[in-house]
């Protein structure tokens, strides 16, 4: 096994990758709606408490590991690190050795970015995620202690993370954001909590 100081080590040679080398085998994120235009009208329709939401759920592979069904039978953390576009966040989690606190807790959100939003961070802030201990707080930042719905963010409003700060909630259109960041694929099931794949990083505030 590897130790957490290898790990961070292969942690930080993968943020300090290009953007286009992080963001292998991604398209970019798509965007709540063009620049200038009017916001599209929220559906009349609102998810059911199991259905997927977010416009690239393409990102979860059909099956196989980090599948929908491989990700249902497994703690969020563990279904997490089966898919390779959320494999920077899962070496996060491990550098900040928090894999076993968040496998044990129940019925609580992660809310995960895709590798290409690592890239996206400015060279000072992926500089500073060489700190361990800084790293686990912006994980904690991505991590509620209870259960985020789709009519939840619908709702707006803002939930509180491991961090001890706010995030805020809000649907614009047909894009569902968490902060500034946009929803790709959400209200994914877990054995122990809910998943929600986002397209940048949730940054604690300083």
């Amino acid at each position: 096994m590897r130790s957490h100081a290898s790990l961070g080590v292969a942690l930080i040679g993968a943020l300090l990758l290009t953007p286009a080398a992080v963001g292998c085998g991604t398209s970019p994120p798509a965007s709540a709606s063009p620049t200038g235009s009017p916001p599209v009208p929220l559906s009349s329709r609102t998810p059911s408490a199991t259905a997927h939401i977010g416009a690239r759920c393409g990102l979860i592979p059909g099956h196989g590991a980090g599948s929908f069904g491989a990700m249902s039978g497994q703690r969020t953390a563990t279904a997490a690190s089966g898919n390779r576009q959320l494999s920077v966040f899962s070496s996060a989690i491990r550098m900040a050795a928090l894999g076993d606190e968040l496998n044990s807790m129940r019925s609580f959100t992660l809310f995960v970015p895709v590798n290409s939003a690592f890239a996206a961070l400015s060279p000072a802030q992926r500089n500073s995620l060489r700190n361990p201990a800084k790293l686990g707080d912006v994980v904690r930042h991505q991590v509620v202690p209870s259960t985020v719905t789709p009519a939840q963010i619908t709702r707006g409003g803002s939930v509180v993370t491991l961090s001890g700060a706010r995030l805020s909630l809000a649907r614009q259109g047909r894009a569902y954001r968490v902060n500034q960041a946009t929803v790709l694929c959400g209200n994914i099931k877990t054995a122990n909590g809910t998943l929600y794949v986002i397209d940048k990083v949730l940054l604690p505030p300083k």
